[in-house]
């Protein structure tokens, strides 16, 4: 159960945040974390580059990164906009000329994040150490690259109509799409135009309203949310395990290869339910993260104390109930409780006085407490309840 995850994109955003990363540590047992530069600065603005470097040393934690961005041109031409599909990356400024290297491209993003120059050239020579360095463009993860494969995607008429009307209503919010709804690709070369019948300014607005840098909405928006999908589905393939990555681009996903994320949307059901049983009233660690309720490292504090509650995961069959399987195993007892009274005493009363022989067989108050470690030992509410529960509800540390 909840053996590895791959990470990408948040659940309602572009970028992974510091607390998924962390919520998905305490459950699973390996995870590897796909940065690209807007997450690796996101996570650097929000924790820390130092912090970070943490997180990527811990033996549970793989990383890949990818400088490559992907987006939509647009050419403006006398029969109307012409798109393509790209790929590009931050190379430098004019204060500073072109950067050629990733070491250097990484190095002048931490000093305009306002690390010295010294300091940022150490933690970029460690974030080397911990991560692999992966292209979008070659080879590496399909022939011919993710962008060919992306436009070949695009000639699929049915899955570009689907596609597209999941990422227009999500955009639109609480307003519907016209019944008549249609977006069609007309592809040549490399290039295509699109058809359709999106109302873009409505778009503008909702997002507008969300963020008032969003800009203006255009059919390219369309496409680069599909051309993330079909990125998304490469990756899921290549990497295998739960691939986490943004609900949008989950549907997306399912409509080309729908088992892939099979096993994802159930762990994250369970995952969910034993939040809102086992969790109640709680808030959840990727809020109090996110939030900055809690530093990440105290969160790195509390995964530390997490050793057994992973342990016990891992022994769990993937087709058991994370609900189910906790209440059996906080409930169960286990030989020694069938142990008959005095006998019982006498058994704690001798392994009282083999941790403490000055003790011997005189007993107190603290037996409850000495006979719950014999007869139960470890369980997993003893984590839940006295670690991660204090961790997520700062209130109840002042009750």
């Amino acid at each position: 159960m909840f053996e590895r995850i791959v990470l990408r994109r948040s659940l309602d955003g572009p970028a992974i945040t510091a607390g998924e990363i962390a919520e998905s540590l305490i459950f699973y047992q390996n995870v590897h974390i796909v940065l690209d530069y807007s997450s690796l600065l996101g996570l650097i603005r929000g924790i820390g580059m130092r912090s970070f470097l943490k997180l990527l040393s811990l033996q549970e934690v793989n990383a890949t990164y990818i400088e490559d961005m992907t987006g939509t041109h647009t050419e403006q031409t006398p029969a109307g906009p012409e798109y393509s599909l790209i790929t590009f990356r931050f190379s430098g400024d004019k204060d500073v000329g072109e950067l050629k290297t990733k070491k250097e491209r990484l190095v002048y993003a931490l000093e305009r994040e306002g690390y010295k120059k010294k300091d940022a050239r150490k933690l970029v020579e460690r974030f080397r150490r911990h991560v692999r360095y992966k292209n979008l463009s070659d080879n590496y993860y399909i022939p011919g690259g993710l962008i060919s494969a992306a436009r070949a995607d695009l000639l699929d008429q049915d899955y570009v109509a689907n596609g597209s009307r999941i990422i227009a209503q999500e955009l639109l919010g609480t307003n519907t799409l016209p019944s008549d709804f249609f977006f069609q690709i007309n592809s040549f070369g490399e290039k295509f135009r699109a058809e359709t019948n999106i109302n873009f300014e409505a778009i503008s607005r909702v997002q507008q309203a969300k963020n008032p840098n969003a800009g203006e909405y255009t059919p390219a928006n369309i496409t680069s949310s599909l051309l993330n999908a079909s990125i998304g589905l490469v990756f899921a393939g290549h990497y295998g395990g739960d691939f986490y990555t943004s609900e949008s681009e989950s549907r997306i996903i399912k409509l080309r290869q729908e088992h892939i994320l099979n096993r994802f949307q159930i762990d994250r059901s369970r995952l969910t339910q034993f939040q809102e049983v086992v969790l109640q009233g709680s808030p959840s660690i990727v809020d109090v993260i996110n939030r900055g309720d809690r530093s990440f490292e105290e969160f790195l504090e509390l995964l530390s104390s997490a050793r057994k509650f992973k342990h016990w995961l891992k022994g769990k069959s993937p087709d058991e109930s994370l609900v189910a399987a906790y209440l059996e195993d906080i409930t169960a007892t286990g030989w020694l409780s069938r142990v008959p009274g005095k006998a019982l005493r006498y058994v704690i009363g001798a392994a009282v006085g083999v941790i403490e022989p000055a003790a011997g067989l005189t007993l107190s108050a603290g037996d409850s407490f000495l006979l719950e470690k014999i007869v139960s030992g470890w369980r997993p509410n003893h984590f839940i309840e006295s670690q991660m529960k204090s961790f997520v509800d700062s209130e109840a540390e002042h009750d």
